[in-house]
């Protein structure tokens, strides 16, 4: 009878225990427990229970547009780098641009200390030439880059680059007034030779001289699509971290972010239906660019599914929230500025938060120490 007894209480613990062992996995898998060393790593514990059905790109070519939200998606990249010992093309200067205005080539990176270690990631502001940017990847790389609405993005880049000055103490209003002045001839030029008309469609590499020729435009922007893999919308931030995630195979851990470089509300300019006209038929070929690869970007929502994308924009924002919480753990969530700030102080969170400079010395001396432990095991096994 005791032995009877004894079974029972067994075979019932055995079956509680698997039991709550299956909750706890099942519980896990719908919510992520997220822990962060102190050299920016988040651990997973549910990635011993998840399968994976493609493996992590690594190759990636990003274009960081001027002022499309491109800080905050290089955040992003260089921390995907750094914490897994990836390559990124970078000047051996303090600078963070490669080329511009002339177009990008190896020969900016060639006398670099770790350019013989080859580049998994570029991610900094160049002119975009994407044979060059190719070849200085090596082997089968994701390219992407994000857009913005061109009349938005031309008032950003007035304030940023305080184009007030260059043109001749003329503020964004009284410069929509002489548009169409003959005599206002400076409209045209570009801010350090690189700032103004038609942004990204110079980003892209595309020559000023044939910002008025259709012909030449649509070839070139047809090539941008054919070229990138995914072409992100500024406006539609959420959905292009979705679908980045899937052309990617990342986990959303990796992708989440802080809105860097970014101005407040009330510091926009605010134009009224003609000023925006006036200006976007004077951006007619960044119009005809956004449009088209709006247009594409669309279609790639829909083939991903209007509910699925639903459901992925809630994971994303689970998982941001979870690790902002242990990043500021005990501490009254502080907004703008003041969160970069606070994030700066916390070990495992400050990469979310760091400068471009910063992040990219940090990057650099990494690659340095790299490239010298390759050079003495060379040197060694001679």
């Amino acid at each position: 009878m005791k032995r009877n007894t004894f079974l029972m209480l067994l075979i019932t613990w055995v079956v509680g225990f698997v039991t709550v062992f299956q909750w706890r996995i099942q519980d896990r898998a719908g919510n992520e427990e997220f822990s962060l060393t102190d050299d920016g790593r988040i651990l997973v514990p549910i990635a011993a229970f998840t399968e994976k059905t493609c493996e992590p790109k690594q190759k990636i070519g990003f274009l960081k547009m001027h002022k499309c939200a491109s800080t905050t998606l290089q955040n992003i990249f260089l921390r995907y780098a750094h914490i897994n010992d990836l390559n990124v093309i970078l000047p051996l200067r303090r600078w963070n641009y490669l080329g511009s205005p002339e177009l990008f080539s190896l020969k900016l990176v060639n006398d670099t200390p770790w350019h013989h270690l080859g580049y998994d990631i570029m991610a900094l502001h160049t002119r975009w030439d994407h044979s060059a940017v190719k070849q200085a990847l090596g082997g089968d790389p994701i390219f992407v880059t994000i857009i913005r609405e061109p009349v938005d993005l031309f008032e950003s880049l007035y304030s940023y680059y305080s184009l007030y000055s260059f043109f001749e103490k003329t503020n964004l209003y009284e410069f929509l007034d002489k548009l169409e002045d003959e005599k206002f001839k400076r409209k045209n030029d570009r801010f350090v030779g690189k700032i103004g008309r038609n942004q990204m469609l110079f980003d892209l590499g595309f020559p000023v001289k044939d910002f008025g020729k259709e012909d030449k435009l649509k070839d070139f922007v047809d090539g941008v699509e054919r070229k990138f893999d995914l072409v992100m919308i500024k406006e539609k931030m959420e959905e292009s971290i979705v679908l980045l995630k899937h052309l990617l195979c990342w986990e959303y851990k990796d992708l989440v972010y802080l809105k860097l470089n970014s101005r407040a509300q009330n510091e926009k300019k605010k134009l009224s239906v003609n000023q925006a006209d006036k200006l976007r038929k004077w951006l007619k070929a960044d119009n005809y660019l956004y449009m088209k690869l709006r247009a594409v970007f669309d279609r790639k929502v829909e083939q991903f599914g209007y509910k699925k994308m639903e459901e992925e924009k809630k994971k994303l924002s689970s998982v941001t929230k979870q690790i902002m919480e242990g990043c500021l753990s005990g501490k009254k969530k502080p907004a703008g500025e003041n969160l970069i700030q606070e994030m700066r102080k916390s070990a495992g969170c400050r990469l979310f938060a760091l400068d471009e400079y910063s992040f990219l010395d940090e990057i650099k001396i990494a690659q340095w120490k790299r490239a010298d432990k390759k050079e003495l095991q060379s040197v060694g096994s001679r």
